[in-house]
């Protein structure tokens, strides 16, 4: 097998953006979000429960210097530097509302923990190390547990193991502390629960060294210079779970070893040729962030009963339901059905389907975000053929729509926000094509009129959606231009397609002048009100990344090819700033894989819409056992254009292909131009 792992980047996003000043196309859009990736570069497994990483309180994973920030570039700290290493950490998110960084390890000289600088740091998948001040530390992990091993220089060391630890710790966020409910020393042994966010976490940890304990933290000494090793596990059961899975791991080299063989399976799923060695780096970089999360946490669920597969962190599902889960379900058959398992017995035990499954028990935090986001993931594992009872998913489904927190659409028929009245519009329509094709006709019968509401949000004289409503991150422009399940009638209400080609190309910038962006962030939170430009957001929020693709139903291919290849080649590059904004639980690093491949995936529905690929050859290990082989004859910077594609040899017409095609394996060619195409 090839070495994968050699072309990530474990740090990409990690930092403050730092991108190719942008060019043509890409030089017309308007940043409104947070310059910063928020990627963490915790040693990790695919999936994994554990995240080991440092801590140094920033925001949003507590692995950066960075302050709260929603906007613009990233303020810093003044005092620099790292307070230990922490387990588990959310990925690429911004403000959430809840953090981990539980169980804080911090190696150290002297009587009192402060800050120490990183004097130098690596990273390579499932493994972390860097340089302090007479202490080499290196972290590294198993599927539930994290194995730490420090190098102690001077006499005098200690190590100090905080179970309060939680949320972030500087002056601009409010910060929580943890409740410790127990903690115990047994031998080399340390166990505890810690109760946050309404929910238990059971931890063990193992270690040799004299150990002092307080009710809310154990002390270790070191002494003389020493190599330590210490294991920390984590269980939502038990400490005795968490025990058995200390007792499991192996020892720090032959984790490291097996954790780097398991990330070079993952990555190998996808194997792309391209004579660009950055393009190798950023994709499978991206690749990487793309399947750190959801968490599996199989058998441990605290929203319904134990023993069932249980999947966390869906913690941005409003970003994640585009392209990140779409993603997952095409390559990894185990994930996809228990990630589908924990949507389904979370709606089955909460009456409804959550937006966000984080370890919190506030199940309902983000309802504004948006509506019917897990029946959209649901459909659209269900039409790539993932593993579920139809029957059980239409219930769910039924009992979502129609719970009392959504009347105000179901019975009223008016919504605060037009973004959800879309949510719920397209929902409802796509669940009563399944309704129909499962003969529950009643069903469908009481959807498909919802499924019509969703014209009342926009204007006919503007074509745009309506100003009378709310919208969140962002304004009517970034939500105009959705995919829509009924495309023909959406652009004969924007007064047919020239007109609706003129509304997007405003949107994204032709023939307008190029924005130029604040650089004090000081001066980003009042422009930020808008993004009243109306102007596309250049890949740095989600919520318009599916636009590019609507020019697709009007016949301008040619411009959906324009705007991805400048996005991608503007707006993501290598290293700790190659992200154009928050990663979002692994949203914009999917996106950026998708859009190499070319293919672009309609949540919630069985098609694919083809983009502009940029590598020369992709071979995707499918979840069913098939493959699909991506073959490009031109790849170049003028070459941008898809002059024909073909599927098996046969013609695709409209640049649109059913996943349940693709999903049988063959090979899907581009043939590229450099003269724009419709």
């Amino acid at each position: 097998m090839m070495d994968y792992c050699q072309s990530v980047n474990v740090f990409q996003g990690n930092g403050e953006i730092d991108l190719p000043p942008a060019q043509g196309i890409a030089a017309k859009w308007f940043f409104i979000k947070a310059g910063c990736g928020n990627t963490s570069p915790a040693a990790t497994l695919p999936f994994g429960p554990m995240s080991a990483a440092p801590y140094t309180g920033g925001y949003p994973t507590g692995s950066t210097n960075h302050k709260m920030n929603s906007f613009a570039r990233p303020r810093h700290f003044d005092d620099d530097g790292l307070l230990g290493f922490s387990h588990l950490h959310q990925s690429g998110v911004g403000a959430v509302g809840y953090y981990y960084n539980y169980c804080l390890v911090s190696p150290h000289y002297g009587e009192t923990i402060e800050r120490q600088p990183i004097l130098s740091e690596t990273a390579q998948p499932g493994y972390y190390a860097c340089e302090l001040d007479g202490i080499n530390c290196e972290l590294t992990v198993d599927r539930r547990t994290a194995l730490h091993r420090y190098t102690f220089r001077k006499t005098g060391g200690r190590i100090r193991i905080d179970f309060a630890n939680m949320d972030l710790h500087y002056p601009d966020f409010e910060s929580r502390n943890a409740e410790v409910r127990s903690l115990r020393i047994e031998g080399d042994l340390i166990l505890s629960e810690v109760f946050a966010e309404g929910v238990s976490l059971f931890f063990a940890v193992q270690c040799k060294l004299p150990k002092t304990a307080t009710e809310t933290y154990v002390d270790l000494s070191v002494d003389e210079p020493d190599e330590v090793e210490l294991k920390v596990a984590v269980s939502l059961a038990s400490c005795e779970k968490a025990l058995a899975y200390l007792q499991a791991a192996g020892g720090f080299d032959e984790s490291k070893a097996r954790a780097y063989d398991i990330w070079n399976k993952e990555l190998s799923k996808i194997r792309i040729e391209t004579d660009s060695d950055e393009v190798r780096e950023i994709f499978y970089s991206n690749l990487y962030h793309s399947l750190v999360k959801p968490a599996d946490w199989d058998g441990e669920s605290f929203i319904y009963d134990k023993g069932k597969p249980f999947s966390v962190d869906f913690t941005t599902l409003w970003d994640m339901y585009k392209t990140q889960l779409s993603l997952l379900f095409l390559i990894d058959r185990e994930q996809g059905e228990k990630a589908v398992e924990t949507l389904l017995s979370c709606g089955e035990a909460l009456g409804q389907l959550p937006n966000n499954i984080g370890l919190s028990a506030r199940t309902k935090l983000h309802a504004e975000q948006a509506r019917m986001l897990a029946e959209y993931v649901l459909l659209t594992a269900y039409r790539y053929g993932v593993k579920m009872d139809a029957d059980r998913l239409l219930r769910c489904i039924e009992t979502d729509i129609f719970a009392d927190n959504k009347k105000d659409f179901t019975v009223d028929g008016v919504c605060q926000s037009h973004t959800w009245m879309l949510d719920m519009a397209d929902g409802c329509g796509l669940t009563a094509q399944l309704a129909r094709e499962r003969g529950r006709d009643a069903l469908a019968e009481r959807l498909e009129p919802l499924a019509q509401q969703w014209k009342m949000c926009y204007s006919e004289e503007t074509g745009l959606l309506k100003a009378d409503s709310s919208y969140y991150e962002g304004t009517l422009y970034n939500y105009s231009f959705r995919q829509m399940l009924d495309m023909d009638e959406r652009i004969t209400l924007a007064g047919g397609k020239e007109r609706f080609v003129e509304l997007l190309d405003r949107f994204f910038g032709y023939g307008q002048p190029d924005v130029t962006l604040p650089t004090d962030p000081t001066d980003y939170e009042p422009v930020a009100e808008g993004i009243k430009l109306g102007r596309f957001e250049g890949f740095n929020n989600e919520s318009d990344t599916e636009a590019p693709f609507s020019y697709i139903y009007a016949d301008r291919h040619d411009r959906t090819c324009e705007i991805i290849r400048s996005g991608m080649k503007y707006m993501f590059t290598t290293g700790k700033g190659g992200l154009p904004g928050n990663n979002d639980t692994g949203a914009l690093s999917s996106y950026y894989c998708c859009m190499a491949l070319g293919l672009f995936p309609v949540a919630g529905r069985d098609l694919f819409l083809l983009g502009s690929p940029f590598v020369k050859r992709a071979e995707i290990d499918l979840f069913n056992g098939s493959r699909l082989i991506v073959e490009t004859d031109v790849v170049s910077d003028e070459a941008i254009y898809v002059k024909a594609a073909a599927f098996n040899d046969e013609p695709i017409d409209g640049y649109r292909i059913k996943a349940s095609e693709l999903l049988r394996g063959g090979t899907l060619q581009f043939c590229m131009t450099d003269r724009p195409t419709k």
